[in-house]
């Protein structure tokens, strides 16, 4: 029940990601302002805040720290680099969010799909 759930999860993520970023690249191609990048990577985040809360709470894996700490630290970094860095290059903080945002939801979706391949082998095992 646990592997169906998580499956479940990873798909769910997916397709979330694929319709909020298909979205953001649409509005990219008709030149408009750059805020639905980030706002698609908001509900992609709430998202997998929720998928992650789901994901610990049902299986142990220790790719669950990495992105626990990973994003931790990528907040850490994206605060100094927002109060040191001023105005003369807040579009290198702006790249950095976006670039972190797409590169920690690759990982996310990534993570789950072996979750869920590697919950089967140990089920096959038993």
């Amino acid at each position: 029940m646990e592997r169906k759930i998580l499956t479940g999860e990873a798909v769910f993520q997916t397709v979330i990601s694929l319709i909020f970023f298909s979205c953001a690249i649409a509005d990219y191609f008709k030149q408009t302002p750059g805020t639905e990048f980030f706002i698609a990577l908001f509900y992609i985040g709430i998202s997998n805040l929720i998928g992650f809360l789901l994901r610990v709470s049902l299986s142990k894996s220790r790719f669950h720290r990495y992105y626990f700490y990973g994003v931790i630290l990528f907040f850490i970094i994206l605060y100094f680099g927002a109060v040191y860095l001023n105005d003369s290059r807040m579009d290198f903080v702006v790249s950095f969010m976006g670039i972190g945002g797409v590169l920690f939801n690759i990982y996310y979706l990534i993570y789950g799909f072996y979750n869920v391949k590697t919950m089967q082998q140990n089920k096959t095992e038993k």
